[in-house]
């Protein structure tokens, strides 16, 4: 696993990627645990376009690499992938949406394969094997959402929930409506 690159147009020097991976060994085992981190700590981890489609295709790079027809291949570098580790950098794990450069609602709530393609929470639902949420302080509506899309979530004493929807008139596309 890479880390998401950043726009073409920045030199990779000058821009943080807006989403990070890592793949660890777990104690104790050979198994490992891949990291992904929304890296936007300045804006609490707020996801706009481009954190939403990074998101998107790790989760779909991961789903892949951890689907049950790659565990059986010999040849495959990725298996053994016992759990991956969902949280934020810094002291939020996601406050929502950066309402300055949303992703788009339409596409994020549509069933159209070309725009489940660039949904995260879609993606998530196709990994198998269990994505942990280390949640530390802030799961805002959109990143509440992410937070339920885990299979297990942990948090602390700062950790905090909360859905904003109705308040800034936005409808929920990743499943609070469900």
């Amino acid at each position: 696993m890479t880390s998401s690159s950043p726009p073409q147009s920045a030199s990779k020097s000058q821009i943080e990627p807006v989403v990070l991976t890592k793949k660890i060994v777990l104690p104790k085992s050979s198994a490992h645990a891949i990291i992904v981190s929304i890296n936007r700590p300045s804006q609490l981890n707020c996801f706009n376009t481009e954190v939403a489609y990074s998101l998107a295709n790790i989760f779909n790079d991961i789903a892949q690499i951890t689907s049950p027809s790659k565990a059986n291949d010999a040849d495959d570098n990725n298996d053994d992938i016992a759990a991956v580790i969902f949280t934020g950098s810094g002291n939020s794990f996601c406050a929502g949406a950066d309402l300055s450069n949303p992703p788009n609602p339409l596409e994020q709530s549509s069933d159209l394969p070309e725009h489940l393609l660039g949904n995260p929470v879609h993606q998530m639902s196709k990994v198998s094997v269990p994505i942990i949420g280390a949640i530390p302080g802030y799961a805002i509506t959109g990143g509440f959402e992410l937070a339920l899309a885990c299979d297990i979530l942990v948090g602390d004493h700062t950790t905090k929930f909360r859905d904003t929807h109705c308040k800034f008139g936005l409808a929920p596309c990743w499943g609070l409506s469900q």
